[in-house]
């Protein structure tokens, strides 16, 4: 654990306003690059940091009146005016902040900063209140690491004891009992339910349990690096119930690429493709530079917009299926075709010949002929064309509650997905509805996250451009 200078063992300079002014710069600096990180990567809208963003430049502009003020104190003789002054940068929440910043570099699969997180008491009405509530620092882990900061030292924790009334005394003095623990024992450990410190793990430890992830619910650590074992006993007692970390300075620059999750890192190597991935990679908005034409509805008018932002094949798609056997079932591709043969472009039924082989051309010159149809290049990585696989009837190898899903699923979702399932491969899909469905029955369901299927839910959907209503070809 690292020491603390700050505790009353060691003299150090305070540090001036000025110091933490370029302290915070540096860490906005750094807010600010990951910021653009994340919308390079299509993760700006997955990965909260706003709230914690705001609070630090809400604290940068506090230390950059304190610094001007400061300046302003030197020149006074006020002894009382620059002591008030050295006050506030001494409270200043920026190392705070600070040690929060420093778990998020120290960590993968961030997902938020600041999150607050409610349980339902006993009887309590649907609802959330803030006291029902804990606030987390740091959501890594992708959901399932849950961090909390203090910076509470040895000193501010006996004076919460103190508060109580509790009263120090040596072990000596403690009677034992034959298992040689001390009478006080239950005593202590229900007064220490009341110091702030372990009432705050309580109620991380109650909105963890409200939270499941594949029947998982977080893990919860408490980052303290001002507090230092070994000092007074009954500091200890707590700090064996709460286990504390600290964490050294590193570089941003060096974490910031490990800081999100790879998603496409458990993907298996043969990829099963459904249907809403079919049309998005045969669609005249993934390809071509759409205008909105009068006669789009809402949604697709919302397509074109969010293409000119987002660039869905090399950015997401591409990447996604580079290096992997491309698979679908043939009721997704017979679904698909229907489709594309009823509303279909010109462009986007020639590229559903291209992906899905009936051409018979090679793999590269199938890309060749694609990029023929596209505004995007077509890497080498993208194994064409995609291949059809017709799915058992009754998969043996899937878990009892697999039956649960099935019931609940159209034909050609059952054919997809338990495709997927069945054959322990990765099933990419834009389907958020059935992605969802089948979590809440998988939670209710299933005994383990082993039972969960391989399924990559891809953030943004196209659909064809297709053609205006009553016109034909």
């Amino acid at each position: 654990m690292a020491e603390s200078h700050t505790n009353g063992h060691h003299s150090q300079a305070p540090p001036t306003a000025s110091d933490l002014l370029t302290r915070c710069q540096s860490l906005l600096s750094e807010l600010e690059t990951f910021k653009e990180y994340l919308k390079s990567r299509k993760q700006d809208h997955q990965v909260e940091i706003a709230h914690f963003r705001n609070t630090v430049k809400s604290e940068l502009r506090t230390l950059q009146r304190l610094a001007a003020s400061t300046s302003n104190d030197a020149s006074s003789s006020n002894d009382d005016v620059q002591n008030t002054t050295q006050h506030t940068v001494n409270s200043s929440n920026l190392p705070f902040l600070e040690a929060v910043w420093g778990v998020v570099k120290n960590n993968t699969g961030l997902q938020a900063m600041q999150k607050r997180f409610y349980w339902q008491e006993k009887g309590q009405k649907r609802g959330q209140k803030k006291q029902n509530s804990a606030l987390v620092d740091v959501v890594a882990g992708d959901g399932l690491e849950w961090f909390k900061v203090s910076l509470l030292t040895n000193n501010r924790l006996l004076f919460d004891k103190a508060k109580l009334g509790w009263e120090d005394a040596s072990s000596s003095e403690e009677e034992e009992d034959e298992d040689g623990h001390g009478k006080e024992d239950v005593k202590e450990k229900e007064d220490e339910d009341d110091v702030p410190l372990v009432k705050m793990t309580k109620d991380l430890v109650r909105a963890a349990k409200e939270v499941k992830i594949r029947t998982r619910s977080p893990k919860i650590t408490l980052v303290l690096p001002k507090l230092r074992e070994g000092e007074v006993v009954e500091i200890d007692r707590i700090l064996d119930q709460l286990r504390a970390l600290a964490y050294n300075p590193i570089p941003f620059s060096s974490v910031m690429p490990h800081l999100l999750t790879d998603p496409f890192a458990s993907f298996t190597p043969s990829l099963n493709i459904d249907c809403t991935i079919l049309l998005a990679l045969v669609s005249d908005f993934s390809h071509c530079s759409v205008s909105a034409e009068p006669w789009f509805h809402r949604a697709l008018k919302r397509q074109v917009e969010i293409e000119d932002e987002e660039n869905l094949l090399p950015n997401l798609l591409y990447p996604a299926l580079a290096n992997r056997n491309l698979v679908c079932t043939d009721e997704a591709a017979r679904r698909m075709r229907e489709i594309v043969d009823t509303i279909g472009t010109a462009g986007e039924k020639q590229r559903t010949k291209l992906f899905m082989g009936d051409t018979g051309l090679s793999a590269t010159d199938l890309r060749q002929e694609l990029e023929k149809q596209s505004r995007f290049e077509v890497p080498e990585s993208l194994r064409l064309p995609i291949t059809t696989q017709v799915p058992e009837d009754t998969p043996t190898t899937l878990p009892l509650s697999a039956t649960a899903v099935k019931e609940q699923l159209t034909s050609i979702n059952q054919s997809v997905f338990l495709h997927g399932w069945a054959g322990g491969i990765t099933t990419v899909t834009s389907n958020r509805t059935v992605v969802k469905q089948i979590e809440n029955i998988l939670a209710k369901e299933a005994s383990d996250e082993k039972e969960w299927p391989l399924i990559w839910l891809c953030p943004t959907a196209r659909s064809l451009v297709g053609k205006e209503k009553g016109r034909r070809d």
